[in-house]
């Protein structure tokens, strides 16, 4: 190192080294004494420090996890403080959101507190515990792990991310409940899947980085560069929480620094050290310009001053540095850290949105009043002040010990002044950080008691959305109340008995319900059924022409027959007293007449040829013709069967001849062999030998022939035949093949015979005969036995088909031995079914009493029963109402819902009076005070009666659920509170953040920034902001967005106006906006201004991210990646230029396009600055072997071949990929002694050979410097 070791000041050190003492040991070694030093120094160190770890043999047992004694009261005082809180939540001085908020608070509270106190204890009681040995010297574990072994394992979050607020009270030493492990479980398995699936995640990130940034190299010594960035660029109010050591440590400066009274001179191009920094931070120099990779102006790579530190070594970079390599790596390695950091607290929650200032001893509480506050409530529900402008406190105890707090602008202030506070009282709040995003939520609000509810203070707002539903919200905060009571709910069109305000035992009638009947007809009771049903006999009918054959004494499996008169048998398919619907089937023929003696083909017309598409359905409706063309099928088991067949193939055969063993013919006609499908068919026929004359003469179509038609050779067909053209040992012959015809009429239809009812004016059933196919046209069946081409079937017509009424099949004794079929049609009433469902759901007592008796004939609309419903419990009827379905509700009020309290006093003194809604502790009288909340029901002379009442505060906004009046059960909803909460950032959350920074996605619902500076103000549905010259720009914006400013407040260019996210695009467009049209710069100036502040600004967001993990990153590795994502423009309008429209450059190539169309008078191109993501940088790099290397490889290919692109291969991917050597490191050395070779005029051919070598792709290293030598030599 060029560092004097004399200069070097040995500093003695006398205490405990941790793990951090000894990293920083280790720097100033080797930032002092360089590499060969510093390792005998760690060498000695790591002997020394095994020597007294062997010595001690520190070793963890479960004794040494020592919980503090403190915890037990803590605990003790924590529960109290949440009893309080619950019972705020109770009387109505809190929503359900602050109730949860603050028991939320004060759980971490109490968990920050144990975790104190563990290191408190330890470090006082047992400094030599190895636990705490472990923890604090840095070898293992930490202070959050500790706590949970030891303390409280704390709040957790449940697979959604909502953080339960039931506390792990337990520690794993003392272990946890039932309870507290399932909640605990939920936080383990979340770190489990998410250190699974984020490694994948940080280590693809790796990957883009890298391909976006490999080709950037050390190439040159400087750029010369005037640019820089300045000091208050990299601090100021939006950076993130990095000292000015932190951002600009190892950079070199841009201009010379000059401060005469300090004689201070620093020339340009000085190494900012750390103790140079600290001087210059000592003499509170402002003014600082240092140069930066954002700022360089290399093409392609990065110069060595504007680099500045490799800061492994702590000096300035080497030339052929892959720098761009080193920043990918450097930003994505510590993407796995993120990744694995949840599993170690298993998804503990410790985030909070103030920062709680709290008072430093007991004293008095004074401060100037602010006139800038408003009185706005916290998010625990406590009144507070919203100061608008900074604020000292200042706390003074009886000694006279004064402390002093400075509160900034929009902190909250909790105390008054000249309040007394106590040690470690909460004084005030400040929010942690302005730039936390805030998402709208909603809660819902649901009754613990069933009652009637009643508002207080709402007011009611009705807001229609854009599918027209309407919404009630609450206009103003406001209680909703639900007295006590049990509601019930009536069956529908029921008549209430009961009066209002009626006292009733258990068991008297509420209310009646009437059971009518739709039809007239005679009643039938089913005493065989356990259901309590009527049935109405509507009408029956009888089928006079036939009479039932019952089977008795037989197989399970026959059936009842039922004969016509004339002959005809049906087998009946349905039992006695069955429900049948129209259209069912009744019964099928017995002796089918449809039966062929062999398999064959059926069509039902002579036109088509082929079988239809139609598949085998339920059955089709059948008359008319149907046409069968028999022929035998037999199927051969096996090959060694048809071996042993008697017949050749393609022969004629006589009837019953024996073709295989015990197999014989039912038909003559021509056999012909299946060999494939084991199949042996005889299609029965004649067979004809065509006559070789008339060979040409005859079409060859197999196909009907009518009766009277000649065939061939003047064979005329005698009946309707099926010719078919076969070809028997190489002679052509028709078969003649016999045509079965099978006539179907249409069947007439059966009426029924009528009982004797009067009021049935028309015939409403009918027996069909149907005939029913279940074969396709055409359809081949091979088969050796019958086949039934259609059934017969009678099925049931019912012409008025009454939802209501239910056909029944029945089999009726006419005689001793003579049965007949009646139909019957049945309304049937099932009361049994309407008790059970209210019964157990509405918790009422139902009883029936009929008035109708057995066979009694009544008329529709008549009373059949009566359902009497009872009191289920006792108690005044306190309310009736008739809900949104139209259902009648009542509420009943019992003794214990009203309670009364002595007053002692006169009528004249009370407080209040009769219906009057009141809280617990509210004032009765002078002396007494309400012990519970609720209505004032009744006042006599010495009680006040309450009805007991539970109210809920329901904030500002909130959607109510319910109205004032209705009746409500337990667990319905009152209404939905719309808050604000911070975004949960889990700590896997930076992941995702810094791939949606980098990869610069679309951001949804982002803020509206200002277009420039003015006064802005809302008019009509948009935001106005003016300039100071009165130049006025009006932006859209939707309800949903929140304004985030006050009408006529002074608005910076690019400040936020509504809530949201900044979106990097609308950024950029905004800006370049701004410099183009508004400062009227020239367009590649408002291009790179744009860029620069947009720079700045993403290199902000990826520090923020990651320092909210804990990970330091230094800028310059954000800053190349970032420059990357900011290099390219598209080209608006091509001007006189052969560019085209939406291409995307190099800022730079532009530039020189622009200066050369000017310097010839052309129109310059029209361009606007792009911001890429990650991935289409690298699918844009001008390299396309690297670019499709990387994604799309044939689209990158293709296009780079149409376009006729050439890689000139200055990255280090496309030299890895081709096999030569890569321009960094030893090889940037090398190619550019090529560059100086090149410059000399008499190498010219010599390098030209090389290059031609070299393009051949035959050039490994050691062959090249070979070709060196030679072409030296020549």
């Amino acid at each position: 190192m060029a560092t004097n070791e004399e200069d070097v000041k040995i500093l003695f050190t006398n205490g405990i080294i941790n793990k951090r003492q000894l990293k920083n040991l280790m720097y100033s070694t080797f930032h002092n004494y360089g590499v060969v030093k510093s390792s005998i120094i760690a060498d000695k160190v790591k002997n020394l420090t095994f020597h007294y770890a062997t010595k001690s043999g520190i070793s963890l047992s479960i004794e040494d996890l020592r919980v503090p004694q403190k915890k037990r009261s803590l605990m003790g005082l924590t529960n109290n403080e949440v009893e309080t809180t619950e019972q705020n939540y109770e009387v109505g001085n809190i929503t359900n959101i602050e109730r949860f908020q603050k028991v939320i608070d004060i759980w971490n509270n109490a968990s920050n507190f144990l975790k104190e106190e563990v290191v408190t204890y330890f470090r006082e009681s047992d400094p030599f515990n190895s636990l705490y040995i472990m923890a604090f010297s840095g070898a293992r574990g930490n202070i959050s792990q500790v706590r949970q072994l030891v303390g409280m394992r704390g709040l957790m979050a449940d697979p959604q991310g909502q953080i339960i607020d039931l506390p792990i009270k337990s520690n794993f030493r003392e272990g946890l409940t039932v309870t507290e492990y399932i909640i605990s479980s939920y936080g383990a398995r979340k770190g489990l899947v998410d250190t699974a699936l984020r490694t994948a995640d940080s280590g693809y990130l790796t990957r883009r980085l890298v391909d976006v940034a490999q080709d950037i190299i050390v190439r040159e010594e400087d750029c010369y560069t005037q640019d820089g960035l300045l000091k208050n660029e990299l601090i100021n109010e939006t950076s993130p929480n990095l000292s000015v050591k932190d951002r600009m440590i190892g950079r070199l400066l841009a201009e010379p620094l000059i401060k005469k009274e300090d004689n201070v001179i620093l020339p340009i191009n000085t190494q900012l050290t750390s103790n140079l920094l600290d001087n210059l931070h000592e003499l509170d120099i402002e003014k600082l310009k240092v140069r930066s990779p954002l700022t360089c102006t290399s093409i392609r790579s990065i110069c060595r001053n504007c680099y500045g530190w490799h800061l492994a070594y702590s000096k300035l970079v080497d030339l052929g540095e892959a720098i761009g390599i080193i920043a990918a790596q450097s930003i994505g390695e510590p993407g796995t850290q993120l990744t694995m950091r949840t599993f170690h607290t298993g998804g503990v929650f410790s985030g909070d949105l103030t920062q709680q200032i709290r008072a430093p001893f007991q004293g008095t509480l004074s401060y100037k009043t602010a006139e800038a506050a408003n009185l706005v409530r916290t998010l625990h529900g406590t009144r507070s002040f919203l100061i608008k402008e900074n604020v000292t406190l200042y706390i003074q105890n009886l000694k006279g010990a004064c402390s002093k707090i400075r509160l900034p602008e929009g902190a909250t202030l909790l105390s008054n002044t000249g309040q007394k506070v106590y040690t470690n009282q909460i004084i005030a709040e400040i929010k942690k950080d302005a730039n936390l995003v805030l998402e709208e939520d909603s809660k819902t609000v649901y009754t613990n008691i069933s009652g009637e509810v009643f508002f207080q203070n709402i007011n009611i707002e009705t807001i229609i959305d854009k599918q027209g539903n309407s919404v009630q919200k609450n206009r103003n905060p406001g209680l909703i109340w639900v007295l006590y009571g049990k509601r019930y709910s009536l069956p529908r069109s029921s008549e209430l008995v009961a009066k209002l305000g009626q006292i009733n035992t258990s068991g008297s009638i509420i209310a009646k319900k009437s059971i009518l009947n739709s039809y007239s007809g005679i009643v039938k009771f089913d005493e065989a059924s356990t259901t309590n049903e009527i049935k109405i006999l509507n009408f029956s009918l009888i089928l006079q022409n036939a009479n039932i054959l019952i089977k008795r004494n037989t197989i399970e499996e026959e059936k009842n027959i039922l004969k016509f008169d004339n002959g005809k048998k049906f087998q009946i398919d349905v039992q006695h007293n069955t429900t049948i619907q129209n259209g069912e089937t009744i019964a099928t023929l017995a002796n089918n007449l449809y039966k062929t003696e062999t398999g064959g083909t059926v069509t039902y017309n002579l036109e088509k040829k082929f079988a239809t598409k139609k598949r085998k359905g339920p059955g089709k409706l059948f008359s008319g013709t149907l046409y069968w063309i028999p022929e035998e099928t037999y199927r051969v088991e096996s090959s060694i069967r048809l071996e042993k067949l008697q017949t050749k193939n393609n022969t004629f055969i006589a009837k019953r001849t024996e073709i295989i063993p015990k197999t014989f013919t039912k038909s003559s006609g021509i056999l012909q062999v299946d060999v494939v499908g084991k199949e042996i068919s005889i299609k029965p026929g004649e067979l004809f030998k065509i006559n070789p004359a008339a060979y040409s003469s005859i079409e060859r179509i197999n196909g009907f022939v009518e009766p009277g038609k000649q065939i061939i050779n003047n064979i005329i067909a005698q009946k309707l035949t099926y010719i078919e053209f076969v070809e028997v040992n190489n002679i052509e012959y028709v078969l003649i093949r016999p045509v079965q015809k099978y006539k179907v009429a249409r069947e007439k239809e059966f009426f029924l015979n009528q009982n004797f009812f009067p009021h049935i004016q028309e015939q409403n059933f009918k027996i069909k005969t149907v005939k029913k196919i279940f074969l396709k046209n055409w359809e081949h069946i091979k088969s050796n036995g019958p086949v039934e081409l259609l059934n017969t079937f009678l099925t049931l017509d019912i012409i008025n088909n009454s939802s209501k009424l239910q056909s029944k099949f029945e089999i009726l004794q006419k005689n001793k031995d003579i049965y007949q079929l009646q139909v019957s049609q049945y309304e049937i009433l099932k009361i049994d079914d309407l008790i059970t469902n209210y019964s157990n759901v509405h918790n009422i007592k139902i009883a029936t009493r009929f008035l109708v008796n057995k066979n009694q004939y009544v008329t529709s609309s008549s009373t059949l029963a009566q359902l009497e419903i009872f009191f289920p419990i006792k108690g005044t009827l306190g309310a009736i109402k008739n809900n949104t379905a139209n259902v009648n509700e009542i509420l009943i009020l019992q003794d214990k819902d009203i309670r009364p309290v002595p007053h002692f006093s006169k009528l004249a003194e009370l407080k209040v009076k009769v219906g009057e809604l009141i809280r617990t502790g509210a004032q009765l009288s002078t002396s007494t005070k309400s012990e519970y909340s609720g209505q004032i029901y009744s006042i006599d002379k010495t009680n006040v009666y309450i009805r007991l009442g539970r109210p809920y505060l329901i904030s500002q906004g909130a959607i109510l659920e319910v109205e004032s009046g209705s009746l409500v059960q337990r667990l319905d909803k009152l209404a939905t509170l719309i808050y604000e909460k911070l975004k949960t950032v889990d700590i896997v959350q930076g992941l995702p953040k810094v791939e949606e920074i980098l990869e610069a996605r679309k951001i949804k619902n982002p803020c509206i920034l200002a277009p420039h500076e003015g006064y802005a103000n809302v008019r009509n549905s948009k935001i106005e902001v003016t300039n100071d010259k009165g130049y006025i720009t009006a932006i859209n914006f939707t309800q949903r967005d929140k304004i985030r400013f006050s009408n006529g407040s002074y608005v910076k260019l690019i400040e936020p106006l509504t809530d949201g996210p900044i979106s990097p695009h609308e950024k950029l467009d905004t800006l370049f906006n701004y410099y183009y049209y508004f400062e009227k710069l020239a367009i590649n100036e408002a291009c790179r201004q744009s860029f620069r502040e947009l720079q700045l600004f993403l290199v902000n967001e990826v520090q923020r991210t990651y320092l909210s993990q804990g990970v330091q990153i230094a800028d310059k590795h954000i800053e190349i990646i970032v420059k990357q994502m900011t290099s390219k423009v598209r080209i608006e309008d091509s001007g006189d230029t052969i560019l085209l429209p939406g291409e995307l450059l190099n800022l730079y190539q532009v530039e020189i396009i622009t200066k050369s169309s000017l310097a010839v008078n052309e129109q310059a191109p029209f361009y606007t600055p792009l911001l890429l993501g990650i991935t289409k940088a690298s699918l844009n790099s001008d390299s396309f072997i690297s670019a499709a290397s990387f994604q799309e490889t044939t689209r990158v290919l293709t296009e780079a071949a149409i376009e006729g692109k050439k890689d000139w291969l200055h990255g280090l991917k496309e030299n890895v990929i081709i096999g030569r050597l890569i321009p960094a490191g030893t090889g940037f050395k090398h190619y550019k002694d090529l560059e100086l070779q090149t410059n000399k005029p008499n190498t010219v051919i010599q390098t030209q050979t090389a290059n031609i070598k070299d393009t051949v792709l035959r050039s490994r290293f050691n062959q090249l410097v070979e070709k060196q030598k030679n072409m030296l030599d020549f």
